[in-house]
């Protein structure tokens, strides 16, 4: 975890990739992630999902899946300017050009607590390419996807491996990234 001096205090925020991968490489099945998600997964997500202090989203997540109880705020990222129509109150549109590290790390400067991104593969993998993710949590189910591939090999060479265990054939991976991550 990253730790920041924040006037006298120093605080401790970690900047975590939720995602499930369906056995074929699918992170969607009818457009959602939800069916793709085994009870080992939704567990382990709900549980970082409300410790999070912040999210970092993609347009698509922002208008498919479910913030209503969210009270954090929803970072939507996009490289659209029109302003969008967006379904919550604490989403913000965040028009991403330039430095994707910097837009990242102006919101984790004012952040006290863990940021999680959950998002599509492109978003995704462009912020893991970044160097901002610190930590990944991916899940690797069994069920067949349709929808919004990702190559898990390629993300995975990007971190280490912490954690692997099974859990109702779900396998829960934690990584860590392999270099130190560009917004510390």
């Amino acid at each position: 975890m990253n730790r920041r001096l924040c006037g006298d205090i120093l605080r401790e925020m970690a900047l975590i990739a939720s995602l499930v991968v369906a056995s074929n490489g699918a992170t969607t099945l009818g457009g959602s992630s939800a069916p793709l998600s085994t009870p080992a997964d939704r567990e382990r997500f709900l549980a970082t999902h409300r410790a999070a202090k912040a999210f970092i989203i993609g347009r698509q997540s922002a208008l498919i899946e479910s913030y209503g109880a969210s009270d954090v705020p929803i970072y939507v990222f996009t490289r659209n300017t029109t302003p969008l129509q967006l379904p919550h109150p604490q989403m913000r549109q965040v028009v991403v050009s330039g430095d994707l590290a910097q837009h990242v790390r102006e919101i984790a400067n004012n952040l006290e607590g863990d940021l999680v991104v959950e998002a599509g593969p492109t978003l995704l993998m462009a912020l893991v390419e970044a160097g901002v993710i610190e930590i990944l949590q991916l899940s690797l189910v069994e069920i067949e996807g349709d929808g919004n591939f990702i190559d898990a090999a390629r993300l995975l060479s990007h971190f280490t491996v912490v954690t692997d265990v099974e859990v109702d054939h779900t396998r829960l991976l934690e990584c860590r990234y392999k270099s130190d991550s560009a917004n510390s």
